[in-house]
C-alpha cells in the first residue's frame, strides 16, 4: 500500500487529463454550426442594444472604398 499510493497520485492524474473534452465540436459540421450560433446570437443582441433597424456599415477598404494608400 506504502508504494501504491505515490503511484496513484502520479498515474491517475495523467489518465484523467487524456479524457476527451466533449464540451467542444469535434467535427468540422460542428464547428460551422457553433460559429452560425455564435454570431446568430450576437447579430441578435446587437439590434436589441441599438433598435430594428441595423446602421449601415462604415465605409472601409473592405467594402469597397479604395484604400488610404491607394487615393493618390
Amino acid at each position: 500500500m506504502n508504494r501504491l499510493t505515490p503511484l496513484l497520485l502520479i498515474l491517475v492524474p495523467m489518465v484523467t487529463a487524456c479524457a476527451p473534452d466533449t464540451r467542444m465540436p469535434e467535427s468540422g459540421y460542428q464547428w460551422e454550426r457553433r460559429q452560425e450560433r455564435i454570431e446568430r446570437e450576437w447579430r441578435d443582441a446587437q439590434s436589441k442594444t441599438q433598435g430594428a433597424a441595423p446602421a449601415a456599415p462604415a465605409q472601409t477598404s473592405t467594402n469597397g472604398a479604395p484604400a488610404p494608400e491607394d487615393r493618390f
